[in-house]
């Protein structure tokens, strides 16, 4: 590869990554400090703890009676922690997040944190199509750490329950 086609290739690799933050950055403008530090510890633990998935991380983010909106999951840290420890990790950490494990909007205010995907499936009506929808995780931040969260979750069947 020449000089100059490894130039443009690194010229598009920071064009992809601006693109990919930008969106993020520019939703910080109108945060406080406080919020905008929030954010970025939420997003340091979904990278960190959940990406890379690094149960030690979890001692840092997440408060040790952290609260789980989600029926399918136990409550605390010591959960998660045992979840991410079944789980290979990621070494060495990325300094980012993917593009396909970066939500499309990601916002704090006051003490809560909102991270919006955008996913896709396929249609119950027509298998053969597919169709997007919009999935949330919401954190409550408290003493710097994550207390609280919720997403949109339903409750799932035990195995083999509800197969035909």
């Amino acid at each position: 590869m020449t000089g100059f086609s490894k130039l443009k290739l690194f010229g598009g690799a920071l064009a992809l990554l601006a693109m990919i933050c930008a969106p993020l950055a520019a939703q910080s403008k109108n945060m406080t400090k406080q919020e905008q530090a929030n954010l970025k510890m939420v997003m340091d633990w979904w990278r960190i703890g959940l990406v890379a998935a690094h149960p030690e991380a979890a001692d840092k983010y997440l408060a040790e009676n952290l609260i789980q909106h989600n029926p399918n999951f136990p409550q605390g840290r010591a959960a998660v922690k045992a979840m991410l420890s079944r789980r290979p990790p990621v070494n060495p950490i990325p300094a980012t997040l993917p593009p396909d494990r970066t939500p499309t909007k990601a916002f704090a205010k006051g003490d809560y944190v909102v991270l919006i995907w955008e996913r896709e499936a396929a249609d119950p009506t027509d298998p053969s199509k597919k169709y997007k929808y919009n999935d949330f995780d919401l954190f409550r931040v408290e003493n710097g750490q994550l207390a609280e969260h919720w997403e949109g979750a339903m409750k799932n069947p035990p195995n083999g329950a509800g197969k035909e």
